[in-house]
């Protein structure tokens, strides 16, 4: 009987301190990303677990019927209490949409810094400069913490 309980207070300490440390983020996420233009694009954010890597997160986001031939960046993003953005991405985090106005990107993210976002957003950069965030404009936005758990 002493073997049972130590069992079973060792599994409910690793849960407690997995909860502790964010790791009770869903599987995968999926995340609808809607049109702020009211143009006719869309999109979706997928967020993945990465089991080489436990704690961070593959962040893929496709989009469709955006501006053709046109650089868009990624961004997580809160509004409250004051509207604050920040890069999603390790290196870069934009990419180029196709003749057709589709486009893909694909990033890693730490659980930890997702935790701390509530929106993720696709920004159309106008003048094609990914570096110009002054001009850039919200096409694409969805909310990350009512996104789809599956």
């Amino acid at each position: 009987m002493g073997k049972i309980k130590s069992s079973i207070l060792i599994a409910a300490a690793l849960v407690l301190i997995a909860s502790a440390y964010g790791f009770n983020y869903p599987a995968k996420l999926f995340v609808p990303l809607k049109d702020s233009l009211k143009g006719g694009a869309s999109g979706e954010a997928t967020v993945e677990r990465f089991d080489r890597s436990p704690g961070l997160r593959i962040l893929g986001v496709t989009v469709y019927r955006l501006k053709p031939l046109s650089t868009y960046s990624v961004w997580l993003a809160n509004d409250e209490p004051q509207r604050e953005i920040k890069a999603a991405g390790i290196e870069v985090n934009h990419f180029r949409t196709d003749g057709s106005g589709n486009g893909r990107y694909v990033t890693t993210v730490s659980e930890y810094e997702l935790d701390h976002w509530r929106f993720i957003e696709v920004n159309l950069h106008p003048y094609g400069d990914p570096r110009n965030t002054k001009d850039m404009v919200i096409n694409l936005r969805g909310d990350l913490k009512y996104g789809a758990h599956s």
